[in-house]
């Protein structure tokens, strides 16, 4: 399990409804910078308190997990599987690039929310980014390469098909569903 980041909606399904591992014998795969910001004691101390219960929500499943879980940086998951940063969703937020022959394939987590508005005013951000100003330089520099590395992309905001390519616009990019 490739885990972009620790946000409620991202990592919840860890757990059954009874609060037992989801998915009892997979590895699940998670940014050590990821781990380290829910777990430090300033970002419970800062969180509202809707972000009290979504932190404390993360460190139930990393508690219940972590036999489970195998930290990651740059390092390749499993063969052909490269974890990309892609700060400022969160400060580990992290996509995964698979290659094969020629083709990349990018999951790029979270980096729009609303992919028609985000890839042409990329300085739109919306309140679950922890560091905006951080989420816009990461989308504007993911945009640029994916549209000129013909990369696919995947994403957890794309809608259906849930998988495109970026092409560059006079007005910035433009998502295209394949």
């Amino acid at each position: 399990i490739l885990l972009t980041h620790a946000h409620p909606d991202h990592i919840g399904g860890l757990l059954t409804a009874t609060g037992a591992p989801a998915y009892p014998n997979a590895t699940v795969f998670l940014p050590s910078r990821e781990r380290a910001y829910w777990l430090a004691a300033s970002t419970l101390d800062n969180a509202s308190d809707r972000g009290r219960r979504n932190v404390l929500l993360v460190h139930r499943v990393l508690a219940i997990c972590a036999a489970q879980i195998r930290e990651v940086d740059g390092e390749e998951t499993v063969a052909g599987i490269h974890p990309c940063p892609l700060p400022g969703h969160t400060p580990g937020h992290t996509g995964y690039r698979l290659e094969t022959g020629d083709t990349s394939l990018l999951i790029w987590g979270d980096i729009v929310h609303f992919p028609t508005i985000q890839t042409t005013r990329t300085s739109v951000s919306v309140a679950f980014d922890v560091d905006p100003e951080q989420a816009r330089q990461t989308r504007e520099c993911l945009l640029r390469q994916a549209a000129s590395e013909q990369w696919l992309i995947a994403g957890m905001h794309l809608g259906l098909p849930g998988f495109a390519r970026v092409v560059e616009t006079p007005s910035g990019y433009l998502l295209q569903s394949v």
